[in-house]
């Protein structure tokens, strides 16, 4: 089972994160769908260039697998949103004055809604 943290050292809402939720779910789906249909019984009669045992054993890596979140030492060690959080002492990037315009966290803003979501919290929280 996973821990459960709430937002991650760059602001991302751990429950929005893909590896902690859509992953999981559609590699168990597409585990669950291919023993369904038996896949494995002849996709060697169609090829021989497919290693299905390790395609298997992929997919259930990502259907069991948890997200190792980065505020209990986990996640990329060279993360720079994280290493530069533990260089500021700060607990996220939301308590960072220069949070609205840094481009570390591009990716967040990009593929996340960082910047709402830190809207929606700063007053009762930050």
């Amino acid at each position: 089972m996973c821990q459960q943290i709430v937002i991650g050292f760059c602001g991302v809402c751990c429950s929005h994160c893909g590896m902690r939720t859509r992953i999981p779910r559609m590699a168990k789906e597409l585990k669950g769908f291919v023993e369904a249909y038996r896949h494995g019984e002849w996709i060697g009669y169609i090829t021989q260039d497919f290693a299905f045992e390790n395609f298997m054993k992929g997919l259930q890596w990502f259907a069991s697998s948890c997200c190792p979140d980065c505020l209990l030492g986990g996640g990329m060690p060279n993360c720079e949103v994280r290493n530069c959080c533990k260089e500021k002492s700060l607990k996220n990037c939301y308590f960072c004055e220069d949070f609205l315009k840094c481009e570390k966290l591009a990716y967040q803003r990009k593929t996340y809604r960082i910047d709402e979501n830190y809207e929606k919290i700063k007053a009762p929280w930050i």
